[in-house]
């Protein structure tokens, strides 16, 4: 059973996490948890979340509802979304731009500014053909996820707007779900993809890397690219 309660204890910031129990939204939480943050994992079915903390508190949250929404930014320091959405075929994912547009309102309105969004290299349509492989350039990115990737640039290009905002896109290589490493990041600013990294990171990895960058200044209202030095334990 998932047992939810209000912190009792100290903590260091309380976060307000979308996407929560997802692959990597389940990584976040935990790792936050360990670093001693207060988490509000918001999920659509709260049994996914099956860990239990005196600092994290489950909720079930509609976040294309801006009334459900507001109440839990409005008790939070920085929001962290992990969210995806699937495919689509004919036309960008618009979902991305909506949950941004959301949570940005929202934050206005509760006076917060920190919020982290995961999403992915390639958004910049510019930089697909960097990657090295054909088959990722001219098949999974054109008829695959390329629609995932146009919404996420919307969404982007949207935040770009929002001078209320201290917002940090993070743009991780291929997700898989190798343990966490110590391996260190390459993050670059104004990127969507590093050709010199490997094309694949640990999940775990993408999560470590969104809670060091928390009050990271330096990454404030950046679109910013990032990939491990090494290669990810098989």
């Amino acid at each position: 059973a998932v047992v939810s309660t209000q912190s009792t204890g100290s903590y260091r910031m309380r976060l307000v996490i979308l996407g929560a129990s997802g692959q990597t939204g389940q990584q976040l939480v935990q790792q936050a948890l360990d670093r001693n943050h207060h988490v509000t994992a918001l999920v659509r079915d709260p049994a996914k979340i099956e860990t239990v903390s005196e600092r994290l508190v489950v909720a079930k949250c509609d976040v294309f509802d801006k009334s459900a929404l507001l109440p839990h930014i409005q008790q939070g320091d920085v929001v962290m979304s992990t969210l995806g959405f699937p495919i689509a075929w004919s036309s960008p994912v618009l979902q991305f731009r909506e949950v941004a547009t959301n949570v940005s309102e929202c934050m206005l309105e509760a006076g917060k500014r920190r919020v982290i969004f995961m999403h992915a290299w390639y958004t910049n349509p510019e930089s697909q053909a960097k990657s090295p492989s054909w088959i990722a350039r001219n098949i999974f990115m054109k008829f695959v996820i390329g629609q995932v990737l146009a919404g996420m640039r919307l969404s982007e290009q949207y935040l770009e707007t929002q001078d209320h905002l201290d917002y940090t896109c993070i743009l991780p290589a291929g997700l898989c779900n190798s343990h966490v490493t110590e391996l260190p990041f390459t993050a670059r600013d104004g990127e969507w993809c590093l050709p010199d990294c490997p094309e694949r990171i640990a999940r775990a990895d993408v999560a470590r890397y969104m809670l060091d960058v928390l009050e990271d200044e330096i990454s404030y209202r950046m679109i910013r690219s990032i990939g491990v030095n090494g290669q990810l334990p098989t």
